[in-house]
């Protein structure tokens, strides 16, 4: 089976899933499975380096505290995460070796820091965009997830297909030898055409702050992916795991959505 082939496997094992939770889930599913999605990624985390369960376990723990006593500024939180994002990628590429080094040294709490901000922002975005009377029926608050899927998407895809068709030119050959400039313009293009054809088709006005806003949304997800990237050629593993076919671990198919989240947490929010 080739690589694509398995991706599109994947995709088709995971639809059903999806369609299921969007059509028929309430708030508690909704919340369950994005609880369950975190942990799993922050232990496909910690298990690049180590095999203590410890700091997964303090996770668990503290995730439904974290929402229960409800103490953090979420938008703060945003602001604060997009902006270490914005330093971690500018460090890891022009001051490469120090970067590392202050991963190795911070491993588990870079980590905490990602999932936890990735598990409060994701809920409370469905929070933000609840505009139902009917609180517990997720197909009635779904569209700014579902939006977030579809363009994170997209962008993978595009960026795929492009750069198995067209790609020469590496983007940077020691931490990623696969990502191609090719790939990154092509799944950039395609998503942003994609999404002033949705806008067009369903009678959204747009402008183009928001090309601006997706521009700076696609770049933080091409570099969450290379980060990503980055962190296995430290520790020089391929995939966090092997879960899902032609993706590796969770953690490899969502990599794109942890700098990308903040991002997205503030347009919703503003």
């Amino acid at each position: 089976m080739t690589e694509l082939s398995k991706r599109i496997f994947t995709i088709f094992l995971i639809l059903p899933f999806l369609v299921l939770l969007f059509i028929y889930g309430n708030n508690t599913a909704f919340y369950i499975s994005i609880y369950i999605l975190s942990i799993i990624s922050f232990y496909e985390w910690t298990h690049i380096n180590t095999k203590n369960n410890i700091p997964v376990v303090i996770f668990i723990i503290s995730m439904p505290l974290l929402v229960y006593l409800n103490f953090i500024n979420l938008l703060f939180l945003s602001l604060v995460v997009l902006i270490s994002w914005v330093i971690l990628i500018y460090c890891m590429i022009l001051i490469r070796d120090r970067t590392r080094e202050f991963i190795k040294k911070n491993f588990i709490l870079i980590g905490f820091t990602i999932f936890t901000s990735f598990f409060l922002l994701l809920i409370d975005i469905y929070s933000q965009a609840n505009t139902s009377s009917y609180n517990n029926i997720l197909l009635h608050n779904k569209y700014y997830i579902l939006f977030l899927i579809t363009l994170l998407s997209s962008i993978d895809i595009f960026a795929y297909i492009s750069g198995k068709i067209l790609g020469k030119n590496k983007i940077i050959n020691d931490i990623s030898p696969n990502k191609t400039l090719e790939g990154y313009v092509g799944g950039y293009s395609l998503t942003i055409l994609l999404l002033i054809l949705v806008l067009n088709q369903n009678q959204i006005i747009w402008t183009y702050f928001d090309l601006l806003y997706l521009t700076i949304f696609i770049f933080l997800a091409f570099f969450g992916d290379l980060f990503m990237s980055f962190v296995k050629r430290i520790y020089n593993v391929k995939d966090t795991s092997s879960i899902l076919p032609g993706h590796g671990g969770v953690l490899d198919r969502l990599d794109s959505y942890f700098p990308s989240l903040s991002l997205f947490y503030v347009w919703v929010i503003i």
